[in-house]
């Protein structure tokens, strides 16, 4: 074996202190886990004044050419699964939106329509687990998910609903 040069020794003699160091440095940090990468907890004033239709329903068989559209104002919710309209109040908690006080019109509903809007009254009064990323609202419960992505809705009205209205050439329009 042929000897090395002292300064080759020193050399490697710290490198290896440094990385020992670095290394030791390393063991003061929080663990990194999948939560950290997370999203943050949803709440309701994400949802606040948006509107989803379903693209996609696994665990439960719609009826035909039928979508789930849900719509958020405030403490409102707003549903639709094909026929009549359901409103209740809604509530965050933890990653869980929870409907209650659900009520909607009572039209007649053929082709199991009616069974279908009792479905989801159900399912959102169960407390499904609500998940937004971007324009998409996933949620699910006990085997079923409902992935809904965000629709434009278009800006209220503005003025007066009485006044006479008009188009750009200043001919009237409609009157209310």
């Amino acid at each position: 074996m042929t000897p090395r040069p002292i300064g080759m020794r020193l050399t490697l003699l710290a490198a290896t202190a440094l990385l020992a160091v670095t290394l030791a440095g390393c063991g003061d940090e929080e663990p990194t886990t999948m939560a950290d990468d997370a999203p943050a907890a949803l709440s309701r004033d994400d949802l606040d004044g948006r509107a989803f239709s379903s693209v996609r329903v696994d665990g439960h068989q719609l009826v035909g050419d039928t979508r789930v559209r849900l719509g958020f104002s405030g403490e409102e919710v707003r549903a639709e699964a094909g026929c009549n309209h359901l409103f209740g109040t809604v509530a965050i908690d933890g990653g869980t939106l929870t409907a209650s006080n659900m009520g909607g019109t009572e039209m007649g509903c053929p082709n199991g329509l009616h069974d279908q809007d009792s479905w989801l009254a159900a399912f959102l009064s169960a407390g499904p687990e609500a998940v937004l990323v971007d324009d998409t609202l996933t949620l699910s419960k006990d085997g079923v998910v409902i992935e809904l992505v965000e629709l434009d809705l278009p800006d209220a009205p503005t003025g007066d609903p009485d006044e006479p209205r008009s188009d750009d050439d200043g001919s009237v329009v409609s009157s209310g």
